[in-house]
């Protein structure tokens, strides 16, 4: 049996609140964390060298003012990539602290979009299992095996491996 709300609450510093699930749920609906827009909000170059950089610093935070002089962009555009950021829970800002960094969701993302470099910077190998499995069955046999032992030759990452052979 799990500890109960006023019991966990006692542990954690004055200024943490914990809400219930329902709160949490409504609370999501209410921001509208949709794949969407998620989606555009690192869809922009800018926006996505914003989380990009951000990323990197792993739970040290990057400052806004390094962030703006690095990427170059007025605090108006700056501030308005990064409100889509916050909006749709990819980012968060430390506390006590002008530097922000990843949410866990914002982690899940990064590695996505990690994965998805990983592939366009091999698409050669991705394309040749490919065309192994819409080849003509009647003159390789067994494309599945063919394929597989492809994926399994030039494919690295585990979890992509795993994608591709289910």
């Amino acid at each position: 049996m799990g500890a109960t709300f006023p019991q966990i609450s006692r542990f954690l510093p004055n200024n943490i609140e914990i809400h219930s699930s329902a709160d949490i749920i409504s609370d999501a609906l209410d921001t509208s964390s949709t794949i969407q827009g998620i989606l555009s909000a690192i869809s922009e170059d800018k926006s996505l060298a914003i989380f990009r950089m951000i990323a990197e610093e792993d739970n040290t935070g990057v400052e806004s003012l390094i962030i703006c002089r690095n990427l170059q962009l007025t605090h108006k555009k700056y501030y308005q990539r990064l409100a889509a950021l916050i909006r749709y829970s990819l980012i968060i800002r430390k506390v006590g602290s002008k530097k922000y960094i990843l949410t866990s969701l914002g982690k899940v993302v990064y590695t996505t979009l990690l994965s998805i470099q990983y592939v366009l910077d091999n698409i050669w190998k991705f394309k040749a299992i490919d065309e192994i499995k819409i080849c003509d069955n009647g003159v390789y046999g067994d494309l599945d095996k063919i394929a597989g032992s492809l994926v399994d030759t030039l494919v690295h990452k585990e979890q992509i491996k795993e994608i591709l052979k289910k």
